[in-house]
């Protein structure tokens, strides 16, 4: 199960290696000349696309506004990832390799909790599989409208060059961004810059719902350790609630250290994604009234409510095991051992056990209520969008 840890997380280390957050990479002079580099590009095109965001609300178009506003916030939250990647890498590097370990001594659980271990690994990789095909659905949506455009005015006799994104640059690039050297260096720019802050993403998400879902397992496996405390040797029962109890802090450490690196994280997300749904709503509905359609824009739509939901789900999920390792421990059969113990290790347990384990942000605790409310201020932000600006 050792080299499964790199097999399954692949799609998840891969874009935290290239992004250069990785915590298992060191600080190096070389490192912050890579990473400046890539971070001074995406700036870059993030002023610009700030630029137009006044020109269009200017001019009072807002539909073009807000398409630049959630480009905008796409930079901003690849600075947010960036910035407690830097901010808790001790804490990540802790994470990563606990997860690590556990792949390593998976290896030497009895065989029916390697099978929950190995189905919450192939939840893991889907996990990673999904955040990656958004990511990458995205781009492929902007580089092909672009060259499916250039195909289509090239066949109709009207051979024209096609943006990746349309955007307004300072003069000395505006005149010439019809010059092919000038449009593939945007074009490149651009493409950068969906990149770099996809990667971004890719890199840190998963992060927090492999977490979620290691710890789930963790549960699963407590609570069937539990379900068997005294269905063998009585002798035994001491070392096996021994396991479990040791299972169970080490299950509730290692959340108490997520909810260290991602409290922020979560409670910004939910933030941004209230704001982000409305806008590119916003700008998918005038578009069409325009009698234009972004169906690349659709997918910002998607990737806010996946970013946000997953989360919430695969957090109340960790309270519903959590709840169940509690009654497991209740209805254990306890009340049939005289072992003096035994019963007061398991009233401890029972007392630690009442408090959910979950994922807490400041402000509230990541759960299927917690979504429902974001989209409720989402619907609300979009009605008063459109009572204002029509």
């Amino acid at each position: 199960m050792a080299d499964q840890f790199e097999k399954t997380l692949k799609l998840f280390l891969v874009p935290m290696r290239l992004t250069l957050t990785s915590p298992e990479i060191p600080i190096t002079f070389k490192w912050l000349i890579r990473y400046l580099l890539g971070f001074l590009t995406l700036t870059a095109l993030a002023i610009v696309i700030t630029y137009n965001t006044y020109i269009s609300i200017t001019n009072r178009v807002f539909f073009e506004a807000c398409r630049n506003i959630t480009l905008s916030l796409t930079y901003y939250g690849c600075c947010m990832n960036n910035m407690l990647s830097f901010w808790h890498r001790s804490s990540l590097r802790v994470l990563l390799e606990t997860i690590r370990h556990d792949y390593k001594m998976a290896a030497q659980l009895p065989r029916e909790e390697q099978l929950i271990f190995e189905d919450y690994d192939r939840k893991k990789y889907l996990m990673c599989k999904i955040w990656f095909h958004l990511f990458t659905v995205s781009l492929f949506l902007f580089v092909s409208k672009a060259l499916v455009l250039m195909i289509y005015y090239y066949f109709i006799g009207e051979f024209r060059l096609v943006h990746l994104y349309e955007l307004t640059y300072p003069d000395f690039i505006e005149k010439r961004k019809g010059e092919l050297a000038i449009y593939l260096f945007i074009f490149c720019v651009v493409f950068l810059y969906g990149l770099i802050s996809g990667l971004g993403f890719t890199s840190f998400v998963p992060y927090g719902t492999t977490c979620m879902l290691h710890a789930c397992g963790h549960l699963e496996i407590a609570r069937k350790r539990i379900d068997s405390l005294f269905t063998d040797d009585p002798r035994y029962v001491n070392e096996k609630l021994k396991n479990i109890a040791q299972l169970l802090q080490y299950t509730y450490n290692f959340m108490d250290n997520t909810n260290g690196c991602f409290r922020l994280f979560y409670d910004a997300t939910l933030k941004l994604s209230a704001v982000a749904i409305p806008f590119t709503l916003y700008a998918l509905l005038e578009g069409l009234r325009h009698g234009e359609f972004s169906l690349e824009f659709t997918t910002f739509v998607l990737n806010a409510i996946m970013l946000t939901s997953i989360p919430c789900y695969l957090s109340d999920k960790l309270l519903e095991k959590g709840e169940e390792v509690r009654l497991a421990l209740y209805s254990c059969g306890w009340e049939y051992e005289y072992n003096r113990r035994v019963r007061i290790t398991i009233l401890l347990l029972l007392t630690r056990c009442s408090r959910p384990i979950a994922v807490h942000t400041m402000f509230t605790t990541l759960c299927l209520y917690a979504v429902t409310d974001m989209f409720q201020q989402a619907y609300t932000i979009l009605n008063l969008m459109n009572a204002v600006w029509n």
